[in-house]
């Protein structure tokens, strides 16, 4: 059982390890036909030295939360470059989380033109930590993929949309059947381990 328990972990380890890793950050673009949500997900720490590495340390120690807050959204606002058949598509309202270990932001955008042909994304937040990588994935009307930025390609990629597979429901069910049944599993083993102590 305790192998069950270690693989139920060694599964999940790469999700659970990305938002913490300070060098890297992940970008998830939803977007249908009535609008676009972008969510971003950053380490702490990786925020953190690339503030103090732009603004100065000394800038920093000035800011009060919101000013943190503000300087962060503006800094994520200026190194965000996304277009669809050529035409920008500019980051709108947003919210922004603080937290200890990472934080979190969403913006809105307009829907996106259709028909899709291409897109580009830009994104060189965070080249100020060394060995920094993005990951942009996304889920447009019915495709879903991703890209990882980074110094080999100068944080850019350029997305053919013909290229681009459409979603299949079914493709992560046996992987969040699995991860149910080994949740269900452990917690089984814990519980018959706490009766056999009583």
């Amino acid at each position: 059982m305790r192998n069950l328990v270690t693989s139920f972990f060694l599964l999940l380890l790469p999700f659970l390890g990305v938002a913490h890793n300070p060098l890297s950050a992940r970008y998830y673009l939803e977007a249908g036909e009535k609008g676009s949500v972008l969510s971003i997900f950053l380490s702490q720490d990786g925020v953190n030295k690339a503030m103090k590495e732009t603004y100065g340390e000394d800038k920093i120690k000035t800011l009060d939360t919101k000013g943190f807050k503000e300087l962060i959204v503006d800094y994520i606002k200026q190194k965000f470059d996304f277009s669809v058949n050529g035409q920008a598509i500019v980051l709108q309202e947003g919210g922004i989380k603080l937290g200890s270990h990472q934080t979190d932001l969403k913006f809105v955008l307009p829907p996106l033109p259709q028909p899709i042909e291409s897109m580009v994304v830009d994104i060189p937040a965070f080249q100020e930590n060394k060995n920094h990588q993005t990951i942009f994935s996304y889920t447009i009307y019915g495709k879903r993929n991703k890209v990882i930025l980074g110094k080999n390609n100068n944080y850019m990629s350029e997305i053919i949309w013909n290229k681009v597979k459409d979603v299949n429901p079914n493709q992560w069910k046996w992987l969040t059947g699995g991860a149910t049944i080994l949740v269900v599993l452990a917690l089984g083993s814990l519980a018959w381990k706490r009766r056999t102590r009583q």
